[in-house]
């Protein structure tokens, strides 16, 4: 889809969506330079992670630095066109931590961000004392969690730790795809269980991806 810049007000703000399969397109930096031209306050959807997972088959590690190489890429464009006309001005920069992207998967009605992501573990574990916002400054980058004394750091803990990102997001994530659509009958309930989500013996029935997509909107629910 073609977007005209002659929308672009710096009182409307912008999304831009990105394929997480596809990356960069040949419009996107055109896009890009002339939002940061005029200002307009842009968020980061980086959208179809679902096909890194079904398509791709990526792993979810891989996944991590498909991602991250995007939000790099972007980074660098916008680096490039930033207005010099303004010294004082902080620059543009896309980043989980700064709330400005967010991952989704529109066919299967996925949308989530660091801070999301974050808000449920707090929610599902009230006791621990557990603040989204602390735990969400952890979900990026090259974190790891440490299970021994239960911290998250920048040293990886052992040679197999995965990143915070990875662990906490991706995993949870491809573990809901891969049981929907390879175990239904025989280990998604206990699955969903854990997660707490109910399905009715009917929506039980529905085909894997219509199935998928109700999990999903079970587990991620509406997202602002």
């Amino acid at each position: 889809m073609i977007i005209s810049t002659n929308y672009f007000t710096p009182s409307t703000g912008a999304v831009l969506f990105v394929d997480a399969a596809e990356g960069i397109m040949l419009n996107t930096e055109r896009l890009l330079r002339h939002a940061v031209q005029e200002r307009v306050p842009l968020t980061l959807c980086i959208n179809k992670i679902d096909r890194l997972i079904l398509e791709l088959k990526l792993p979810p590690a891989d996944a991590y630095y498909k991602l991250r190489h995007i939000i790099d890429e972007l980074n660098s464009m916008l680096e490039t066109h930033q207005p010099q006309d303004n010294p004082d001005e902080p620059p543009i920069v896309f980043s989980p931590l700064l709330g400005n992207v967010c991952f989704a998967s529109s066919l299967y009605d996925v949308c989530f961000s660091v801070e999301s992501f974050a808000a449920m573990y707090a929610a599902a574990h009230p006791c621990s004392g557990l603040r989204a916002a602390d735990m969400a400054a952890w979900l990026w980058g090259d974190v790891y969690f440490n299970a021994k004394n239960r911290r998250f750091t920048k040293k990886q803990p052992h040679a197999s730790a995965q990143r915070s990102f990875v662990e906490f997001i991706l995993e949870p994530l491809y573990k809901i795809f891969a049981q929907v659509v390879g175990d239904v009958d025989d280990t998604l309930p206990a699955v969903l269980s854990e997660l707490g989500i109910k399905l009715t013996k009917q929506e039980a029935k529905l085909n894997v991806r219509p199935l998928l997509r109700l999990v999903c909107s079970r587990f991620f629910g509406d997202f602002w």
